[in-house]
Protein backbone atom coordinates (compact mmCIF):
# COMPACT_ATOMS: atom_id res chain seq x y z
CA UNK A 1 0.00 0.00 0.00
CA UNK A 2 2.81 2.51 1.13
CA UNK A 3 4.13 1.41 -2.60
CA UNK A 4 0.82 2.73 -4.04
CA UNK A 5 0.60 5.83 -2.45
CA UNK A 6 4.32 7.15 -3.77
CA UNK A 7 2.88 5.72 -7.13
CA UNK A 8 -0.42 7.90 -6.61
CA UNK A 9 1.23 11.06 -5.42
CA UNK A 10 4.19 10.74 -7.96
CA UNK A 11 2.19 9.74 -11.27
CA UNK A 12 -0.15 12.86 -10.36
CA UNK A 13 3.08 15.11 -9.89
CA UNK A 14 4.86 14.39 -13.19
CA UNK A 15 1.21 14.60 -14.88
CA UNK A 16 -0.03 17.71 -13.86
CA UNK A 17 3.63 19.12 -14.60
CA UNK A 18 3.98 17.79 -18.03
CA UNK A 19 1.18 20.18 -18.62
CA UNK A 20 3.09 23.35 -18.62
CA UNK A 21 5.43 22.91 -21.37
CA UNK A 22 8.39 23.11 -23.75
CA UNK A 23 10.33 26.43 -24.11
CA UNK A 24 13.86 24.90 -24.39
CA UNK A 25 12.56 22.38 -26.88
CA UNK A 26 10.93 24.60 -29.62
CA UNK A 27 13.99 25.53 -31.62
CA UNK A 28 15.17 22.52 -31.45
CA UNK A 29 11.70 20.18 -32.44
CA UNK A 30 10.87 19.91 -35.99
CA UNK A 31 8.03 22.48 -37.16
CA UNK A 32 5.88 19.30 -37.68
CA UNK A 33 6.51 18.16 -33.65
CA UNK A 34 5.58 21.81 -33.06
CA UNK A 35 2.36 21.57 -34.88
CA UNK A 36 1.58 18.26 -33.08
CA UNK A 37 2.33 19.84 -29.67
CA UNK A 38 -0.23 23.12 -30.74
CA UNK A 39 -2.77 20.33 -31.56
CA UNK A 40 -2.39 18.54 -28.01
CA UNK A 41 -2.63 22.22 -26.45
CA UNK A 42 -5.76 23.28 -28.56
CA UNK A 43 -7.54 19.33 -27.82
CA UNK A 44 -6.58 19.85 -23.93
CA UNK A 45 -8.45 23.35 -24.01
CA UNK A 46 -11.41 21.80 -25.52
CA UNK A 47 -11.92 19.67 -22.34
CA UNK A 48 -14.08 21.75 -19.70
CA UNK A 49 -15.24 18.86 -17.54
CA UNK A 50 -13.98 15.05 -18.15
CA UNK A 51 -14.80 11.72 -16.32
CA UNK A 52 -13.11 8.56 -17.44
CA UNK A 53 -12.05 5.02 -15.59
CA UNK A 54 -8.45 4.53 -15.19
CA UNK A 55 -5.97 1.20 -14.76
CA UNK A 56 -2.37 2.14 -12.75
CA UNK A 57 -0.17 -0.90 -13.08
CA UNK A 58 3.47 -0.35 -11.51
CA UNK A 59 7.01 -1.60 -12.01
CA UNK A 60 6.66 -4.18 -9.37
CA UNK A 61 3.00 -5.49 -11.76
CA UNK A 62 1.05 -3.77 -8.71
CA UNK A 63 -2.81 -3.12 -9.86
CA UNK A 64 -5.13 -0.78 -8.48
CA UNK A 65 -7.95 0.85 -10.41
CA UNK A 66 -10.52 3.58 -10.44
CA UNK A 67 -12.53 6.37 -12.01
CA UNK A 68 -11.04 10.84 -12.26
CA UNK A 69 -12.75 13.53 -12.68
CA UNK A 70 -11.87 16.87 -13.62
CA UNK A 71 -13.62 20.03 -13.74
CA UNK A 72 -11.87 23.33 -15.36
CA UNK A 73 -10.46 25.53 -13.51
CA UNK A 74 -9.02 23.93 -10.38
CA UNK A 75 -10.74 20.37 -9.76
CA UNK A 76 -10.06 16.66 -9.46
CA UNK A 77 -10.79 14.14 -8.37
CA UNK A 78 -9.08 10.60 -8.17
CA UNK A 79 -11.12 7.60 -6.60
CA UNK A 80 -9.53 4.30 -6.04
CA UNK A 81 -11.10 1.25 -5.84
CA UNK A 82 -11.07 -1.46 -3.47
CA UNK A 83 -8.69 -2.77 -1.95
CA UNK A 84 -6.68 0.63 -2.61
CA UNK A 85 -7.91 3.06 0.10
CA UNK A 86 -7.01 6.40 -1.49
CA UNK A 87 -8.58 9.41 -2.37
CA UNK A 88 -7.22 12.45 -4.01
CA UNK A 89 -9.04 15.20 -4.96
CA UNK A 90 -8.39 19.04 -6.13
CA UNK A 91 -11.10 21.36 -4.44
CA UNK A 92 -10.15 24.40 -6.42
CA UNK A 93 -7.88 26.01 -3.36
CA UNK A 94 -5.87 22.59 -1.69
CA UNK A 95 -5.07 19.16 -3.19
CA UNK A 96 -5.97 16.54 -0.79
CA UNK A 97 -4.80 13.03 0.01
CA UNK A 98 -6.68 10.87 1.82
CA UNK A 99 -5.77 7.57 3.20
CA UNK A 100 -9.02 5.58 4.42
CA UNK A 101 -7.04 2.77 6.09
CA UNK A 102 -4.89 4.72 8.12
CA UNK A 103 -7.37 8.11 8.69
CA UNK A 104 -5.06 10.02 7.34
CA UNK A 105 -5.47 13.28 5.34
CA UNK A 106 -2.63 15.50 3.37
CA UNK A 107 -3.19 19.18 1.85
CA UNK A 108 -0.79 21.30 -0.59
CA UNK A 109 -1.93 24.54 -1.79
CA UNK A 110 -3.49 23.65 -4.78
CA UNK A 111 -1.42 26.38 -6.45
CA UNK A 112 1.83 25.52 -4.99
CA UNK A 113 1.23 22.41 -6.54
CA UNK A 114 1.86 20.96 -10.62
CA UNK A 115 -2.22 19.79 -10.24
CA UNK A 116 -2.97 23.77 -11.32
CA UNK A 117 -1.69 23.88 -14.47
CA UNK A 118 -3.64 21.40 -15.83
CA UNK A 119 -6.75 22.39 -14.52
CA UNK A 120 -6.63 26.06 -15.64
CA UNK A 121 -8.49 27.06 -18.51
CA UNK A 122 -6.25 28.01 -20.78
CA UNK A 123 -3.29 25.29 -21.05
CA UNK A 124 0.20 26.04 -22.57
CA UNK A 125 2.44 23.36 -23.32
CA UNK A 126 5.14 26.58 -22.53
CA UNK A 127 7.45 27.39 -19.67
CA UNK A 128 7.93 24.57 -16.99
CA UNK A 129 8.93 21.45 -18.67
CA UNK A 130 10.27 20.23 -21.99
CA UNK A 131 9.33 18.21 -24.99
CA UNK A 132 12.14 15.60 -25.92
CA UNK A 133 10.46 14.02 -28.19
CA UNK A 134 7.24 13.69 -30.36
CA UNK A 135 6.14 10.31 -32.24
CA UNK A 136 3.33 10.05 -34.56
CA UNK A 137 1.79 8.02 -37.25
CA UNK A 138 -1.23 7.28 -38.54
CA UNK A 139 -2.91 6.16 -34.81
CA UNK A 140 -0.80 7.26 -32.00
CA UNK A 141 0.95 10.39 -30.89
CA UNK A 142 3.54 10.16 -28.09
CA UNK A 143 5.21 13.00 -26.45
CA UNK A 144 8.23 12.73 -24.25
CA UNK A 145 8.54 15.46 -21.69
CA UNK A 146 10.85 16.47 -18.75
CA UNK A 147 10.79 18.84 -16.40
CA UNK A 148 12.63 21.81 -17.43
CA UNK A 149 14.74 21.97 -14.10
CA UNK A 150 15.80 18.49 -13.32
CA UNK A 151 15.60 16.61 -16.67
CA UNK A 152 17.49 13.66 -14.64
CA UNK A 153 14.59 13.10 -12.17
CA UNK A 154 12.31 11.47 -14.65
CA UNK A 155 9.86 11.80 -17.67
CA UNK A 156 6.18 11.09 -18.83
CA UNK A 157 5.14 9.97 -21.97
CA UNK A 158 2.12 11.01 -23.43
CA UNK A 159 0.03 8.71 -25.03
CA UNK A 160 -2.62 9.96 -27.40
CA UNK A 161 -4.82 7.62 -30.14
CA UNK A 162 -5.71 10.02 -33.35
CA UNK A 163 -8.43 10.67 -35.49
CA UNK A 164 -10.06 12.20 -33.91
CA UNK A 165 -6.88 12.90 -30.68
CA UNK A 166 -7.78 11.94 -27.72
CA UNK A 167 -6.04 11.07 -24.19
CA UNK A 168 -5.30 6.94 -23.80
CA UNK A 169 -2.18 6.65 -21.58
CA UNK A 170 0.67 7.59 -19.85
CA UNK A 171 4.08 6.41 -18.90
CA UNK A 172 5.33 7.25 -15.77
CA UNK A 173 9.66 6.92 -15.42
CA UNK A 174 10.72 7.94 -11.69
CA UNK A 175 15.09 8.82 -11.36
CA UNK A 176 15.56 5.24 -10.50
CA UNK A 177 13.94 4.08 -13.82
CA UNK A 178 10.62 2.79 -12.31
CA UNK A 179 7.98 2.88 -14.64
CA UNK A 180 4.21 3.45 -13.60
CA UNK A 181 1.12 2.95 -16.68
CA UNK A 182 -1.84 4.65 -16.60
CA UNK A 183 -4.19 3.99 -18.92
CA UNK A 184 -8.12 5.53 -19.55
CA UNK A 185 -11.11 4.11 -20.48
CA UNK A 186 -14.38 5.37 -20.99
CA UNK A 187 -13.49 8.79 -21.45
CA UNK A 188 -16.17 11.41 -21.31
CA UNK A 189 -15.70 15.14 -21.88
CA UNK A 190 -17.76 18.07 -21.08
CA UNK A 191 -20.62 16.28 -19.23
CA UNK A 192 -22.24 17.43 -15.96
CA UNK A 193 -20.62 16.52 -12.76
CA UNK A 194 -21.70 17.09 -9.80
CA UNK A 195 -20.04 19.51 -7.44
CA UNK A 196 -19.46 16.89 -4.38
CA UNK A 197 -17.24 15.53 -6.56
CA UNK A 198 -14.78 18.36 -5.66
CA UNK A 199 -15.39 18.76 -1.70
CA UNK A 200 -13.26 17.33 0.86
CA UNK A 201 -15.03 17.18 4.44
CA UNK A 202 -12.50 15.01 7.06
CA UNK A 203 -16.09 14.39 9.28
CA UNK A 204 -17.03 12.25 6.53
CA UNK A 205 -14.52 9.81 6.82
CA UNK A 206 -13.82 9.56 10.71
Amino acid sequence: MRLLQKTVFFSLAIMMTMMSGPTLTLAALEAEDQAQIARVEAYLDTIKTMRADFLQIDSAGGIAEGAVYMRKPGRMRFEYKPPAQILVVADGLWLVFHDKELKETTRLPLSATPVSILLKEDVKLSGDVTVTKVEHDANTLRITIVDTDNPDEGNIVLIFSDNPLQLRQWLVTDAQGQVTSISLGKVEKNIKLKAELFTFFDSDYE
